[in-house]
């Protein structure tokens, strides 16, 4: 149970990781078109 808990707070991390580097990026091109 716990190893499955671990690999899946793993996982989460990594999508959150993403999501915020995709929002960065969505803000960056966002203030560059201005």
């Amino acid at each position: 149970m716990a190893r499955s808990m671990r690999k899946l707070g793993w996982f989460f991390g990594i999508w959150v990781a993403s999501v915020a580097t995709l929002g960065f990026v969505a803000f960056l091109i966002r203030e560059a078109i201005k």
